[in-house]
């Protein structure tokens, strides 16, 4: 096993940001968490530390997950286009051609399809422009920290046992949503339970997914077992700081991992390689999934990081645009057109390409956007409104048509879109199919999970059709084809594999 090379430290259990070197152009493998063990020995320590799990998804220097990891789902899943090279982010979303109405065929005026792209950038020397770093070094850095509570936990004093489970399973939890990310974005990746430490054994994606289950097995063992349930609460509430806007409890717990499994599930699988036994199964777990926001695990906007919100914010500021084939998947008469939108013909930003243009931008402030700290929630887990619309597609693919409009319509009602409901409108389970593959898109923006969508719909490396396009002086092309040819997982980032390279998979 190879040691990773200590970066920063937490004493004492005092959250301490942290100076990484993702910007940097000689990048090695890092150990976020390596800390004074003798302050987990103590409650306060072991507390703080707990705490620390967020110096992760929010050090207002590195914020990666979400902006920079978030940003490229979207962007991927042609949600949001982002033009600008900072941070590898034209990159991840160059299509491969465009053909437009009149039958041309555009490309890319500078470098080639996605793909080639990003594997030029994966490389130690493209510094913070190799976009596949981020979300490798966030979660592997967040598995860390887990790690080093469950090997202390059992020897910090003047705990009791259900305690000493409130911070298990705020470890367990972060470990399972950790390898839910990695096995849904990377081809390989490595399973370690070692504080400090990493290993060559590398496997695939689907192994990493099955590890997230298998954390998600022992931590409902765990739940199952806890004798004293305010003693649990107080403990694993408490970890969640200040900015995360409400607290989940055991009952939240327990519905978040329903809906992490079936995220797993879906995500991680073609929509035709999906049994009617696989939408049984969403449709159990997410009927005792997250059925309120204020289960759902969540931060809100703080002024320490750009703009003041992560990606809503910083959207609003240029950095990213609503994609045309977003704004015409709005439905007629939906409110959230001029809630969320203003017009804003944007063709081809600074000559980099018609797939970047917009014909709408955001509106600041709005239920989705705004540059006020604290105005706006973000979600890292499951919410309340995916785990409808998977019920939604769940019930629809499994012939119950009327039941899923019955989700579909619940979403749209809770998001005030003013559209009739479709319940009762004899939709064919193809249009109703199709009702919730847009709405998933609207609804759930800013939630880094429309790339998971353009991937399991096989869009993502294919093409689109009847696509709408700006051209380069700015006309609205309505019958365009795109051909994304996108990588549907990333591969291992350099910064690890210059250092770890993948072995024979396990």
């Amino acid at each position: 096993m190879k040691k990773f090379k200590i970066l920063s430290i937490f004493v004492l259990g005092l959250l301490v940001s942290c100076q990484d070197n993702l910007i940097d152009t000689d990048i090695e493998p890092v150990n976020q968490n390596e800390i004074t063990l003798g302050g987990l020995l103590t409650p306060t320590g072991m507390q703080g530390f707990a705490k620390g799990m967020y110096v992760h998804t929010t050090d207002p220097a590195r914020s990666v997950n979400f902006w920079f990891v978030s940003g490229y789902h979207e962007t991927m899943g042609d949600n949001l286009t982002m033009p600008w090279g900072n941070f590898g982010g034209r990159w991840v979303n160059q299509t491969s051609s465009i053909i437009m109405d009149d039958g041309s065929t555009v490309t890319p005026p500078a470098g080639g399809p996605q793909p080639g792209e990003i594997a030029v950038r994966n490389t130690r020397a493209a510094g913070s422009d190799n976009p596949t770093q981020y979300e490798w070094a966030e979660y592997y850095a967040v598995n860390n920290h887990a790690n080093v509570i469950l090997a202390n936990i059992d020897n910090t004093a003047d705990l009791s046992d259900s305690q000493k489970d409130g911070y298990r399973a705020w470890a367990l939890w972060w470990k399972a949503y950790a390898y839910s990310r990695l096995g849904l974005m990377y081809e390989q990746g490595i399973i370690n339970d070692i504080p400090g430490t990493t290993n060559d054994a590398f496997v695939n994606s689907a192994a990493l997914l099955a590890e997230s289950e298998r954390v998600l097995d022992v931590l409902t063992t765990l739940i199952n077992g806890v004798t004293d349930a305010t003693a649990f609460n107080a403990i694993f509430t408490d970890a969640q700081v200040a900015i995360a806007g409400n607290k989940v409890d055991m009952a939240g717990l327990v519905k978040n991992i329903n809906s992490l499994r079936a995220r797993n599930l879906v995500y991680g699988t073609k929509v035709a390689d999906m049994t009617t036994a696989d939408w049984n199964n969403v449709i159990t777990w997410c009927n005792n999934g997250v059925s309120v926001n204020t289960e759902a695990f969540s931060f809100t906007s703080e002024a320490t990081v750009l703009d003041n919100s992560w990606l809503p914010g910083v959207v609003s500021g240029f950095w990213y645009f609503p994609s045309p084939r977003l704004i015409q998947d709005i439905n007629a008469g939906d409110n959230r057109l001029d809630a969320y939108f203003d017009p804003f013909v944007f063709p081809n930003p600074r000559g980099r390409g018609i797939q970047y243009g917009c014909n709408y931008f955001w509106k600041d402030p709005s239920p989705i956007v705004s540059g006020t700290a604290g105005a706006i929630k973000l979600y890292y887990g499951a919410t309340h409104e995916e785990n409808e619309l998977l019920l939604a597609e769940a019930k629809i693919r499994t012939s119950d048509i009327e039941g899923g409009l019955g989700h579909l319509d619940a979403v749209r009602t809770l998001q005030n879109s003013g559209l009739a409901a479709t319940v009762g409108t004899g939709l064919s389970q193809a249009d109703a199919w199709e009702e919730v593959r847009k709405e998933r898109r609207l609804a759930l923006i800013f939630r880094g999970l429309s790339f998971y969508d353009a991937r399991r719909y096989g869009v993502a490396s294919g093409s689109r059709t009847g696509a709408h396009v700006l051209d380069a002086g700015g006309v609205l092309n309505t019958n365009a084809t795109i051909n994304y040819g996108y990588l549907e997982y990333w591969p291992v980032p350099a910064f690890e594999s210059d250092f770890n390279s993948p072995g024979a998979q396990n």
